[in-house]
């Protein structure tokens, strides 16, 4: 086993809506997993608000809050190596500042 192993799997070994979840404190229940397609039409496409960013400190992984509607947020996961993963959530559950001390909004 390399010891990129646990690296790739996201900080403290989460990814993806577990990732988000942690991030935002919210029952992952709350979070919707999006295709990649739908989230870049929602995020690119349309021109939607990003509302912030935060930043990993460890690594280069990032998440960018867009409003998409009154009550609704699409978050885009982007990994170290550049892969994006979206997720949709509700608006009430997406706090400007996170929940994990090893992010930090930049945006």
């Amino acid at each position: 086993m390399s010891s990129h192993e646990n690296r790739s799997q996201g900080p403290m070994g989460r990814r993806g809506r577990n990732l988000i979840a942690h991030l935002f404190d919210v029952d992952i229940e709350r979070i919707e997993s999006l295709s990649w397609s739908l989230g870049n039409r929602i995020t690119t496409e349309t021109d939607a608000d990003q509302r912030f960013r935060f930043d990993h400190q460890r690594s280069t992984r990032t998440v960018t809050a867009f409003e998409v509607t009154d009550y609704t947020c699409v978050l885009r996961l982007r990994t170290p190596v550049g892969r994006e993963k979206f997720y949709g959530i509700a608006s009430a559950d997406v706090t400007p500042e996170p929940a994990a001390a090893d992010w930090v909004r930049t945006a």
